[in-house]
Parts: structure tokens; sequence; C-alpha cells
């Protein structure tokens, strides 16, 4: 009965949440146009088809709310350089001085969607891990304010402070407070947090070491925003250290887990078996991982390359100008996954047994 109020209110809460986000164009100081009406013109190019549009909207928001407009926008088909904008589209806009003309579309509004997909998580997460999904979200959040204070000092300090150093320690922070939170105070969770400490210490040092000493080819100018970035090879450190973290900790508490709940079984167990069946657990998990880092490169990717093939340009340069920072990483990563195996193994078996050999 507990059980079904629960999922009725998660429920309604979900819906609730939903209802506002489609309705919050209070909580914005930006004009916001609901678009009612789009009427377009076709231009051929000669490598595209571009349209010029006059579309019709309702101000939502400000002091100007309800008026009617029309704007004049001009988008193609690939939509590279412009937004794909359609009927009922939320956009924001500059208007003019006296409301009645849009003099710029700013963007779209896009909250709903992140939401909607925010609910979803959420409500999976509760529903399938109960009490453990709590545990999880609150980690999530945890570590979202540490990114938002870090992302802070480093906005009023950008002149003085080193943004590698400041992540090594948010890293480690991230590391602490998600294992102790999703899993409490106990010795797998001390051997998970040592373990993902030291892997992730070790796989960047080489990393580190072996880009110092071999990458001055590196094509560090393939970065975004290139231009305004002081300490653009600091940057590219930062994204190293932490792309393979959650990995690392998956696998470090995942080791400790297992060794944990064998030894609670039978206290007596061998060492030698705990490492054999540490090793079965290892050859299961490490295959997945390193997919999913490779994954997450790909996808990371797939829009510059794809763009880079349809101007002409041959795969195997568009993948080294385009992906080989991503491919960089993503190495590491893998390093890093393989590293936290026999170091999760053995530190979760010296802890959990006692230090015994």
């Amino acid at each position: 009965m507990k059980l079904r109020i629960k999922l009725i209110l998660l429920f309604a809460l979900s819906i609730t949440s939903i209802i506002f986000v489609y309705n919050d164009y209070f909580l914005y100081s930006t004009p916001i146009v609901k678009i009612t009406n789009i009427e377009e013109e076709k231009h051929d190019n000669i490598k595209e088809e571009y349209y010029n549009q006059i579309i019709t909207g309702i101000i939502q928001n400000g002091k100007y709310k309800d008026n009617v407009i029309e704007i004049k926008n001009k988008t193609s088909k690939s939509g590279v350089y412009d937004e794909q904008i359609h009927k009922n589209t939320e956009i924001f806009v500059e208007l003019s001085n006296n409301g009645t003309i849009a003099n710029s579309i700013i963007g779209i509004k896009r909250d709903k969607y992140i939401v909607i997909l925010l609910v979803i998580f959420i409500d999976l997460i509760l529903t399938v891990s109960n009490k453990k999904g709590i545990k999880s979200l609150l980690s999530l959040l945890v570590n979202i304010i540490i990114s938002i204070i870090s992302i802070i000092i480093f906005k009023n300090n950008y002149k003085s402070i080193n943004i590698l150093i400041l992540y090594l320690l948010v890293a480690v922070l991230f590391i602490i407070l998600s294992l102790y939170i999703t899993n409490g105070k106990s010795k797998k969770t001390l051997s998970a947090i040592i373990s993902s400490i030291i892997s992730l210490l070790i796989s960047f040092s080489l990393s580190f070491l072996i880009i110092k000493l071999f990458g001055k080819d590196i094509s560090f100018w393939t970065m975004e925003y290139i231009e305004v970035i002081y300490d653009y090879e600091n940057f590219f450190y930062v994204s190293i250290l932490l792309c393979g973290l959650g990995a690392i900790m998956d696998i470090s508490i995942t080791i400790s887990s297992a060794l944990n709940e064998l030894i609670e079984k039978n206290p007596k167990i061998k060492v030698p078996i705990l490492i054999k069946s540490g090793k079965e657990i290892c050859k299961d998990i490490v295959g997945t991982m390193n997919h999913v880092m490779l994954y997450t490169c790909y996808s990371s990717i797939i829009p510059i390359v794809f763009l880079a093939l349809r101007n002409g340009m041959i795969i195997a340069n568009a993948i080294s100008f385009y992906g080989n920072l991503e491919l960089i990483t993503i190495l590491t990563a893998c390093i890093s996954i393989v590293l936290a195996i026999p170091i999760s193994l053995y530190i979760s078996i010296y802890i959990l047994k006692g230090g015994r050999k």
C-alpha cells in the first residue's frame, strides 16, 4: 500500500513539473514568442536549399504579452548556421522599442524537453532503486553543486589559479563524496575510494608525462573557443582527468562490493579464491566499460567529422583533424579502467581481509 502511495505521489509530482515548465514564461526576462504560422519562400542554391520565412507568433511574457508580431527569418535545409523553426516552436527574440517587430531570433526555448527527460530519469531511478536511487540523486546533486562552485572560483580567479590543480582537487572530492553518499561508511567504500584515487592519479600521470614528452604536434587548435582560452593545454588535461572518472568509480565499487559479499558469506575464504573470483568479475566488466568510453567519444565527434566528410574531406584526415583530442582522452580513460581492476582487486582484499596476506 505504501509503495502504491509513493508511486502515485511521484506520478503527480512529475505531471506537475511538466505542466509548470510548459507555462514558466514568467521566469524569463527575454521575450518569448510562440509561433502560430510560418510562410516560406524557397531559394535554390548551388549546394543546398535556402528559405525566406515570414513567421507569425504571439508574445508569451513581458509588457508586450499577447501581442501578435511578425518575424522575418532566413534558414537553410542543413541548419548549420541557423535554427530549424516550426509551428508551435517557442523562440527567444529581441524586440523593437514598441514591441511590434522582432529584430532578431536569439534561440529556441528548450527547457521543457530537458525537464521531461529529467523527470523520466528521476522516476526510473527512484522506482528501480528506491532508497539507493535517492542516495544516487543526492550524490549527483552534490557533484553538480561542487562543479558550479569550482566554475565560480575559476571565473573569479582565472588569472591566478591553475585550473589543473583546481580540478585535481575537484576530482578527488567527486570520488570521496559520490562513493560515501551512495554506499555509506564501510570498508568496501573505503577500499573503493582509495582504489579510485590511486587509479586516477596513476593513469593521469602517465598521460601527462607522455603528452609533455611526445605531444608537441597535438592539434590543440581544434578545441572549441580556442581564441578565448588562455591556458588551453591545461584545459585539455582537465578533460582527460574527468573523462573516465565515473567508470573508475564504478569498477572500484563493483569489485569491492562483490569481494565484500564473498567475505561476509564465508569469512574464512582464502585470498587466492578471492583473487580468482575478482578476476572473473573483471573480465565481465572491463569490456563493457571500455565500450562506454568508446561510444562517448564517438558520439562527441560525429557532427564535426560528418560535416567535414560532407565538405569533401577524406575520413582519415577528418578524424585526425577533429577527433585526435577525443581519441587521446578515450585512450587515457581506457587505461584508467584497466588500471583500476588490479588496484581495486588488491586494495579491496587488503582492507576487507584486515591486511592479512
